[in-house]
């Protein structure tokens, strides 16, 4: 007798294969179009090599406060409660890099930016935090 309920094992390869070829996907250089979360070493390699480039942009999503007290070298602060009122001076064609202190905040914006038409966003996994465990540099003041 034939057991309807179970998959081939063929099939089960493939739909392996094609979930985690979509997972991967989500990563910067893979052309998809939706771009995600990094890790705080692609960030840096990311600051690297894209900090001569105008369109390129770090945005601190924290409090002024939070900001003042460490960042990352170059990033600018955008608190996240008055980022949608800003957003329009962004330009949506620029490549954004967003953080917070552990993820939260940067979620949200971006999930606005990316509602609001912008195509480049990626947001360092674990914030600021994450960033700072891997002893990367972070600016005072």
């Amino acid at each position: 007798m034939v057991d309807n309920h179970r998959l081939p094992p063929l099939v089960l390869v493939v739909l392996s294969l094609t979930l985690t070829c979509a997972c991967l996907g989500n990563t910067p250089g893979h052309g998809d179009p939706n771009p995600g979360l990094i890790s705080p070493a692609l960030a840096a390699t990311m600051i690297e090599e894209m900090r001569d480039d105008p369109g390129f942009v770090i945005i601190d999503v924290r409090t002024v406060d939070e900001f003042a007290a460490g960042h990352i070298p170059g990033a600018i602060n955008i608190d996240s409660a008055t980022l949608a009122e800003q957003i329009d001076n962004l330009d949506p064609n620029g490549t954004y890099l967003i953080y917070c202190r552990r993820g939260g905040r940067s979620a949200g914006v971006h999930s606005l930016m990316r509602e609001a038409g912008f195509s480049e966003v990626y947001e360092i996994e674990g914030g600021i935090s994450a960033w700072q465990a891997e002893g990367l540099p972070v600016a005072v003041g």
